[in-house]
């Protein structure tokens, strides 16, 4: 059984996250990207469908989106009752490597939820976490 990663967004970002992503990690193995709206011929339920049936149905498939609730997240909620899918929202760098450096842990569970963690520890207003290290570092 493979593992899967789905990159989902509104526009260019999924392809742009996976640009990066390689940038850092080097190339990657079976991370798709969904770009929704790009293509006015196309219709997102229609991509989704087809992305989805051509992977294998006995691997496990993780789709990260862009932003809960959205249209592009919304149209991959129809397939949670599917076994071996995860769905994500909040497409970020940080998360998207958390889960490729871990990606040999079996227990998927156990890898969302520690690249969650360590996603949102990532997440940081830079003025305020700076000025409290320059004053701790004054303090001693």
């Amino acid at each position: 059984m493979k593992r899967h990663y789905i990159f989902a967004s509104h526009g260019t970002l999924a392809r742009g996250v996976l640009d990066s992503v390689e940038l850092i990690l080097g190339k990657q193995q079976d991370i798709h990207t969904l770009c929704a709206y790009v293509d006015e011929n196309q219709d997102v339920t229609g991509q989704v469908a087809e992305l989805l049936a051509s992977l294998p149905e006995q691997d496990e498939v993780i789709v990260i989106t862009d932003i809960f609730a959205g249209s592009v997240n919304n149209e991959f909620i129809r397939y949670l009752h599917q076994p071996k899918f995860h769905l994500i929202a909040g497409l970020n760098l940080p998360l998207v490597i958390g889960l490729l450096i871990s990606a040999d842990e079996p227990d998927t569970d156990k890898l969302i939820h520690e690249a969650l963690f360590s996603a949102r520890e990532s997440i940081q207003y830079c003025n305020h976490t700076i000025a409290s290290a320059v004053q701790a570092d004054k303090d001693f």
